[in-house]
């Protein structure tokens, strides 16, 4: 139930988890987002990709708000293979979370929930470095702790808005990976979102052979 809280893009209801931790949607805003440009503190400059992406939804690092492809792979794996080695013992309704009754077992609706932000953050096919993903998406600054998410920023506002920081192998091996598993896993439930983990996967697999050192650096700012 930990990332039924830490959900982005959504309202965390008092209906499912008490009126002390409720709360107003975060970052709806994700759902638009494209590469910083410009020249950052360092004096290093950046020089932005010519790309909107809808890297919406996803779960909230455990420490700040940034959204992150490797640390959210891991656990998104996690409950995913938990559920592909014993899948008797998660059933639908047994989280309480908004999609109970929707005949899917609720840790993996919860994990769709990540697997859709993962598979906003890749490269989109006739781009440079088409099919990689990119690392990370988070402010230039750190969130003040502790602090609500807003519910929208501004990203065309460097002091305000979220970014896509620059794609790499790690992240790329992680939608890979995830991505098999969750075409397997959601085959029984839904044909279509199978089909399009698989093909991100796919596409994943492919680029990450073709930069297979392409490591995550310095990005702008302080924060992420």
């Amino acid at each position: 139930r930990y990332f039924y809280h830490n959900r982005a893009g959504m309202p965390i209801e008092a209906e499912y988890v008490g009126e002390d931790y409720a709360r107003p949607a975060g970052h709806i805003s994700d759902n638009d987002v494209t590469c910083y440009a410009g020249t950052d503190g360092d004096g290093v400059t950046w020089d932005g990709c010519d790309y909107r992406l809808d890297a919406g939804r996803g779960w909230y690092d455990a420490g700040d708000h940034g959204k992150y492809v490797v640390n959210g792979g891991i656990s998104v794996w996690t409950l995913m293979n938990a559920y592909e080695q014993n899948p008797t013992a998660f059933v639908d309704g047994d989280l309480n979370i908004p999609e109970s009754g929707d005949g899917i077992p609720d840790v993996l609706n919860e994990t769709r929930w990540q697997m859709d932000f993962l598979l906003g953050m890749q490269v989109p096919e006739t781009y440079p470095q088409a099919g990689m993903v990119h690392h990370k998406l988070h402010e230039l600054s750190w969130s003040p702790m502790p602090h609500l998410p807003p519910t929208e920023v501004d990203n065309a506002n460097p002091a305000e808005g979220r970014y896509l920081m620059p794609p790499s192998t790690a992240a790329t091996l992680n939608l890979a990976a995830t991505g098999a598993q969750c075409a397997r896993i959601w085959r029984a439930y839904d044909e279509d979102f199978a089909d399009q983990c698989l093909f991100a996967a796919e596409r994943a697999w492919i680029a990450a052979n073709e930069n297979p050192i392409h490591l995550a650096g310095n990005t702008p700012g302080a924060g992420g």
